[in-house]
């Protein structure tokens, strides 16, 4: 069975098409049939319930990586989580996939309704075993309504001989809160996006991507906060590394429509380049329709500090432990976020092996 999407991660404006950042079309073929995976046993806590599908209204939600994919994931779904948030929780709510050999592929469709002043914090994880050829995606869709809080966190750790894509659409009403980290550090292709409409007044939007391309690896990627309400809020973060002969697109677009006077949208990206075969296109975007507004975006892409290797190396560390203790510095404001102390040590495991090997 194979897979083709015409167009993934669309730049909501066109630009110069030899630059390579306007969109991209997949082809991939999928080892094994989409067969149902049993159902995950959540801990749910208190004020947070599981449904047996989408609430209404989830599929008029866009999302970063667009329709392509999202019509992939909602005709091959075979797993997914579906919540309300009635009240507060404080302990996060976890799930684990693991991919391998007898169960090769995975469509999970999640959803996340928060009711009015809720709270929730869903954390998927996503493995392989071994060197099997495995095929992942991923929609996740969220509604938060008047100062409702949700937190997802998606951590993707998969092997070598594996094709990920994650695709996540955001709608977000009075005072709410959305965060949104990514953690993309596994597989041979990794294709991820995220929109986020902040539709009503003092709305916040977060986003926090770390990713990590060795061998060659390909990553792309596409992040959108479109600003609806007044004074509403956000701010795309990434930060990544490149070695051998990888490759990755970034494109972070911030856009002010009419309407959303004294909004401040931030968007960054900073990239550390370890080899000079790498390629490395990053793609800002800020597109505005109202004048009373603030957006500002940034991007460092550039090599290792020489001095700053030297010197761990000059304490008794290797190469690839100085440039692993780098790389996590970069990586720690989103690894902080992963609220469960067990994953978080087993993506610093994770980054260890890599780096030892690269």
């Amino acid at each position: 069975m194979n897979i083709t999407l015409n167009q993934v991660n669309l730049l909501p404006v066109r630009t110069w098409k030899w630059l390579g950042v306007n969109g991209t079309a997949v082809e991939e073929e999928i080892p094994g049939e989409f067969a149902a995976w049993e159902p995950q046993a959540l801990n749910l806590p208190q004020g947070i319930k599981q449904n047996a599908a989408a609430f209404n209204g989830a599929e008029q939600i866009e999302t970063g990586m667009g329709k392509d994919a999202e019509q992939f994931v909602l005709q091959n779904q075979n797993a997914g989580i579906h919540l309300t948030a009635e009240g507060s929780a404080k302990e996060p709510i976890t799930a684990e996939y693991v991919l391998d050999a007898t169960c090769p592929a995975l469509a999970d469709y999640n959803t996340i309704y928060a009711k009015e002043n809720s709270s929730v914090t869903l954390v998927l994880s996503y493995r392989s075993q071994g060197s099997a050829s495995v095929f992942h995606t991923s929609l996740t869709k969220i509604v938060a309504e008047r100062g409702a809080h949700v937190r997802l966190v998606q951590v993707q750790l998969l092997g070598d001989n594996a094709f990920h894509f994650d695709d996540v659409g955001v709608i977000e009403k009075e005072n709410a809160v959305v965060e949104v980290i990514h953690i993309e550090l596994g597989a041979h292709k990794i294709f991820s996006g995220c929109k986020a409409r902040l539709e009503e007044r003092r709305c916040r939007f977060e986003a926090e991507t770390i990713y990590l391309g060795d061998k060659s690896r390909i990553i792309d990627m596409n992040y959108v906060a479109q600003h609806i309400g007044k004074e509403t809020e956000s701010e795309i973060h990434a930060n990544g590394a490149l070695l051998d002969e990888s490759q990755k697109i970034y494109r972070g677009t911030i856009d002010f429509l009419r309407g959303a006077a004294y909004s401040v949208g931030h968007e960054s990206e900073y990239t550390l380049l370890f080899s000079p075969r790498v390629r490395n296109r990053t793609a800002p975007l800020i597109l505005c329709g109202e004048e009373n507004v603030e957006g500002q975006h940034a991007a460092s892409i550039g090599k290792i500090d020489p001095g700053k290797l030297f010197y761990l190396m000059s304490r008794g560390l290797s190469e690839p432990q100085a440039k692993q203790i780098v790389i996590e510095a970069q990586f720690t404001p989103a690894l902080e976020k992963i609220p469960e102390e067990a994953l978080r040590e087993s993506v610093h495991d994770w980054l260890k092996e890599r780096m030892s090997n690269a």
